[in-house]
């Protein structure tokens, strides 16, 4: 079974031949494949964040055609070399251009564009006061403010469909560890209803759709849930999120993607570590189908090789359906 026929048929919540597997982020190319990221001359604070250790040293390339076709080419050579089955492109300045660059090269694999959110995930320190004030007081107001943000983000939803992405990821947190940073109502009241949205824009199109969210979910994840997602990624377990409690109360309604705990075990454990906890998703969720295979965010610079290794290596040899 191929990459895609797999991805599909997890995403149907059915068995494939084995579990699917993905990566939101993978930061370090270089270490498998030889090849790095390039740097476009107008990248962002992101970039600047992601690659400060060896800024210095990246080639920085003035053409974002040029950028955004190197920076896919190298995520694909990664992701071919792995296993993983969804390509996710990153660090491009063109996001469409990158689309139909992973779908020409990579046609095995399923491609992953991006949704561009509700805006209402958790603040930043400049903005908190404001949009805790702006939600609490006017909630209404602040639902058709950020209505018309979302109205005009469904049409990068159609335009990366059509460039080829088969599945729309929106990574945009709504909870910390403690709980939602909103009260539960507000989001019912507001967010879901955006949410839905950017599913239903996503189904139109002919795609599926994954929301990310870090954090302890449980006291919103029916309203969640029943906004249409087709996966929930990642399942935090730093929050206290146990996978097998997921899959038992939404396994026929949501494919799960997780939850392999990136700040501890892929940073700070063994390989050995690593493989027992892949080992415990797999059989915590694989069953039935409808699961992906991943780290609880991403393959981020930090999380050393052989770790990602043993992720991998165990979703291979452990996550096969018997036939």
């Amino acid at each position: 079974m191929g990459p895609r026929e797999r991805v599909l048929r997890a995403l149907s919540l059915e068995e494939p031949d084995r579990v699917p597997m993905f990566e939101l982020e993978f930061q370090y190319p270089e270490l498998v494949v030889g090849e790095r990221y390039v740097l476009w001359e107008g990248y962002g604070s992101w970039e600047r964040t992601v690659f400060r250790d060896v800024l210095s040293s990246m080639a920085v390339v003035k053409d974002p055609v040029k950028a955004t076709r190197h920076n896919t080419e190298v995520l694909v050579k990664t992701c071919l070399k792995l296993g993983y089955d969804i390509v996710r492109p990153v660090f491009v300045p063109d996001p469409l251009e990158a689309i139909r660059y992973a779908r020409k090269i990579a046609p095995q694999l399923v491609v992953m564009g991006s949704s561009p959110g509700t805006g209402l995930g958790i603040p930043d320190g400049s903005s908190m006061f404001q949009m805790v004030r702006w939600a609490y007081t006017d909630p209404q107001g602040l639902r058709r403010t950020v209505e018309e943000r979302v109205k005009r983000g469904l049409e990068f939803i159609r335009a990366q469909v059509e460039a080829g992405a088969e599945v729309i990821v929106d990574c945009t947190d709504y909870a910390l560890k403690s709980g939602p940073f909103f009260k539960p109502s507000f989001y019912h009241e507001v967010v879901f209803p955006l949410i839905r949205l950017l599913v239903d824009e996503a189904h139109k199109a002919g795609a599926f759709f994954i929301q990310h969210t870090d954090g302890n979910l449980w006291p919103i994840l029916d309203g969640l849930i029943a906004t249409g997602i087709d996966g929930l990624h990642s399942i935090d377990p730093s929050a206290g999120m146990r996978l097998r409690d997921v899959k038992e109360r939404y396994g026929d309604k949501v494919a799960l993607c997780g939850n392999v705990d990136a700040a501890r075990t892929l940073f700070k454990g063994t390989p050995e570590e690593v493989a027992a906890e892949a080992k415990r998703c797999i059989e915590d969720a694989a069953y039935g189908g409808g699961y992906f295979l991943t780290s609880s965010n991403c393959i981020y610079r930090g999380v050393p090789l052989e770790n990602t290794l043993a992720l991998v290596e165990t979703g291979l040899k452990y996550g096969r359906y018997r036939p």
